[in-house]
């Protein structure tokens, strides 16, 4: 099965400009001098339906990019941060109350969301209905669960791995934590993959890598580096230098092999 890929965004859950953000990244972004992105979110899209992985909180402005596509069938979820779930809410009654949306997640996200109103009144109301990671889109695309190491506040973490083809790993721990990453990577024609901090020396203040751990992309341009030609970049911080494009850390990236997610990008999966 054939698939478009839509990158729908591309930034860590506060987005860029992000909310109160005084970075000279934000600072950028809102004058317009900066591309601004919204947080990471994935469409696959086949002729009859769309896959969306992660609903992000900028759901109604990245719906622009599914404008020519064909509807929502699907919706799967990674895990229960800010960025990756919130964006359900306008799955309700009160938005687009759309009937009978398939609800791909592990059995500890759906008692999350099943614990918690408004997310609750989706599920009772018919607007989400938990298919498990054995549902099939119309036009027959699959979605595995593939467990990963990252924070458990709320739910368990998963990568997502479509039709075994592609991979979306937006949030991980360490590669360390998680011995099978090269394998499950040289398995899929194409990962997006975590690349939330350049390095540790972007955590100011009283967050500390302990706190908030991400591997670092120079850690996974290192570690990869004879997977590049595969591997995506995704889920930038907007303290990271990779949000602009022009500057030395992202020209070195590019020049081996890997690349940037940009909001908007499309790619076709034949």
């Amino acid at each position: 099965m054939s698939f478009e890929v839509v990158v729908l965004g591309s930034a860590q859950d506060g987005g860029l400009p992000q909310l109160g953000a005084t970075h000279l990244h934000d600072r950028r972004a809102s004058r317009g001098d900066l591309a601004g992105r919204s947080a990471s979110s994935l469409a696959i899209c086949t002729d009859r339906a769309t896959l969306l992985l992660d609903a992000s909180p900028d759901i109604r402005s990245q719906a622009r990019l599914l404008a020519d596509r064909p509807p929502i069938e699907t919706v799967a979820l990674t895990h229960g941060h800010m960025g990756h779930y919130t964006g359900l809410i306008h799955f309700g009654k009160e938005a687009w109350a759309a009937p009978g949306v398939h609800l791909a997640a592990t059995g500890r996200m759906i008692e999350f969301l099943t614990a918690n109103q408004p997310w609750r009144s989706l599920l009772d109301g018919g607007h989400l209905v938990p298919a498990g990671f054995d549902h099939r889109t119309r036009d027959g695309v699959t979605v595995e669960a593939i467990a990963v190491p990252h924070r458990a506040e709320h739910t368990d973490t998963v990568a997502l791995s479509v039709d075994g083809r592609l991979l979306y790993l937006p949030d991980i721990d360490s590669w360390d934590a998680w011995p099978e990453a090269a394998d499950v990577i040289a398995r899929h024609e194409i990962a997006f993959l975590d690349a939330t901090f350049w390095s540790s020396d972007e955590l100011t203040g009283s967050r500390t890598v302990g706190e908030v751990p991400h591997p670092p992309v120079v850690d996974t341009i290192s570690r990869f580096a004879t997977l590049a030609d595969r591997i995506v970049l995704t889920h930038l911080n907007h303290t990271n230098p990779l949000v602009d494009e022009a500057s030395p850390e992202s020209r070195r990236v590019r020049s081996l092999g890997f690349r940037i997610a940009q909001d908007g990008y499309a790619l076709a999966v034949r």
